[in-house]
């Protein structure tokens, strides 16, 4: 860009020179008078000048420059930077290098049980240098219509087929390192490289897609009612486990006492019963009735003698 913003400043220099020379010829020259030398040495040098200058270009960084002979591709390019053609018969093309990112919408494709699949992403592709010119003669600037997509498209739908509908989403990683694998080998004859392909969203049918949330909503349904069995089945097994520990208990306890009873039974005698007998007697019973056949013979009056009379006064 410097370098030919500097030839059209000398140019116009030049130019300007030659135009003042020719008017300063003419109006001191009789009209008679053929022009003089340095008129036409400065006439020829603003022509050469304006010639040359046409003949520098600038490739811009990230693309290469196709050389052209009259319209025909010739076998050598021109890297970034300031370069000199042939003026009038060399003709330079720009043609980016630079990775591209080539995006795309709803790429139809079908699943192996024939359902639609909907892809949707980016596509990242760059073109090798050295086969720039053979690309340009052979398709042109537009590769990416008439080369690139189609082949892609086939691409895809080529491997996706390959796989069931509820697999798609699970080897959405190996469908598309395939895709680069096979797409690489489909353009390396045009020097297309494809870089990576970004599968950003894969959709199905609006009919398949219902039938899976019917389907999700009839498992979340199934898995509430398994929730409530199991909740419903460890509250009935605490209950038996709580029921099995009563019981238990109260073995435990009837145990005790038949225990209790036999150490008690054990420890009776007949002066432990008369004892009993005796202690638990009120003070105002006279009459006590027992076995005959424990030999308790008890002097009631004996036991409660009647208070002496007072004495006289």
């Amino acid at each position: 860009m410097i370098l030919t913003i500097i030839l059209l400043f000398v140019t116009l220099i030049v130019g300007g020179f030659a135009g003042f020379v020719t008017y300063a010829a003419r109006t001191e020259a009789p009209e008679d008078r053929p022009p003089s030398r340095p008129l036409w040495i400065a006439t020829g040098v603003f022509l050469i000048l304006t010639i040359v200058s046409t003949g520098f270009r600038i490739v811009p960084a990230g693309s290469v420059g196709v050389v052209t002979w009259l319209g025909e591709v010739e076998d050598r390019t021109l890297q970034p930077g300031a370069v000199f053609v042939v003026p009038i018969f060399e003709n330079v093309i720009e043609v980016e290098t630079r990775v591209r990112g080539l995006s795309f919408e709803n790429l139809a494709a079908a699943s192996l049980e024939y359902q639609d699949v909907f892809i949707t992403g980016i596509l990242n592709i760059h073109i090798d240098n050295s086969g720039v010119g053979d690309l340009y003669q052979r398709v042109g600037l537009d590769y990416t219509d008439k080369i690139v997509m189609p082949l892609f498209t086939t691409t895809l739908k080529e491997i996706v087929p390959e796989y069931e509908i509820g697999e798609i989403l699970i080897v959405r990683e190996e469908i598309r390192r395939r895709t680069v694998e096979k797409l690489n080998e489909r353009l390396d004859q045009y020097h297309i490289i494809v870089d990576d392909v970004s599968l950003t969203q894969i959709a199905f049918s609006e009919a398949y897609t219902n039938a899976i949330e019917d389907k999700q909503v009839q498992e979340q349904r199934v898995l509430t009612e398994r929730q409530i069995l199991e909740q419903r089945r460890i509250q009935a097994e605490q209950a038996v486990v709580q029921a099995q520990g009563e019981a238990d208990a109260a073995i435990e306890v009837a145990r005790g006492e038949a225990e209790s009873n036999r150490l008690l039974t054990e420890s009776l005698t007949e002066e432990l019963i008369r004892y009993i007998g005796i202690t638990t007697l009120n003070d105002n019973i006279n009459i006590a009735l027992v076995p005959s056949d424990q030999g308790l013979i008890l002097d009631i009056g004996g036991l409660n003698p009647e208070p002496s009379p007072a004495p006289e006064e």
